[in-house]
């Protein structure tokens, strides 16, 4: 009788153990997490590169930190990349920007002021696209930044108007993002949003853009459409302070 339940209790052993080599396992996880924090390094640009290698993340532009989840295999090139790029030469630069509202019209009257001189050039490539009679300045808006920055806003009003549409141009600049592109002379510029309130009109005229600018270059932004004969161009000009 003994023996007879010692048998048992064997089968038994053999059995459990069957079952639980035949169990499916739960594999380990594969995902990793990790926090760096940069010395040198603008957060935005990189936590793009971590994107574009594979990871996911957030950044933290005041903190300087990014919280990087990816595999094991990719979080290992991933920091490999962020030691490499977190150089003092990464270090946060001044960016100077230069926001002129040019008005292309069709109209003789004296709206705003003459074109500077160093913009002579942007408005000769503006009237081979659009053949407006006169372009003239409306506002000039600078601001001062520096890279990383997650926010950058300005207000302005000009009153030089004259003729129809007399009153005050009133404009709200925001960037969202001011970054620098690997070569360190292209000024990187994420979420521009410009609204204007123009005389007469009972709604704001709105531009949203994203656009790299290298560094003393002047860029057409975009066109506003403010009636038939009249148009409104936003010049930008960045310059990367040594």
């Amino acid at each position: 009788m003994k023996r007879i339940a010692a048998v048992l209790m064997l089968a038994a052993v053999s059995w459990a153990g069957q079952d639980n080599k035949n169990a499916p396992s739960k594999p380990p996880s594969v995902y990793v997490e990790k926090l760096f924090v940069l010395k040198y390094a603008d957060p935005g640009p990189v936590i793009n590169l971590v994107r574009a290698l594979g990871g996911s993340g957030n950044e933290n532009a005041q903190m300087r930190a990014i919280a990087v989840t990816a595999e094991k295999g990719a979080m290992t090139v991933i920091e490999d990349a962020i030691k490499q790029l977190d150089t003092p030469a990464a270090a946060p630069k001044n960016i100077e920007l230069t926001v002129d509202l040019i008005m292309g019209t069709d109209a003789d009257n004296g709206i705003g002021n003459p074109v500077p001189k160093e913009l002579e050039s942007v408005v000769t490539q503006l009237k081979g696209a659009f053949p407006f009679k006169n372009y003239r300045q409306i506002d000039l808006i600078g601001l001062r930044s520096r890279t990383g920055e997650s926010t950058l806003a300005a207000d302005s009003e000009s009153g030089a108007m004259t003729g129809p549409g007399t009153g005050t141009v009133q404009t709200h600049f925001v960037i969202h993002s001011v970054g620098l592109a690997p070569d360190g002379s292209t000024v990187r510029l994420d979420r521009m949003e410009a609204s204007i309130r123009w005389p007469d009109l009972g709604h704001p005229l709105n531009l949203n853009a994203s656009v790299d600018v290298k560094d003393g270059q002047k860029v057409v932004v975009g066109r506003i459409g403010v009636s038939r004969d009249q148009a409104l161009f936003l010049v930008l000009t960045a310059h990367v302070v040594q």
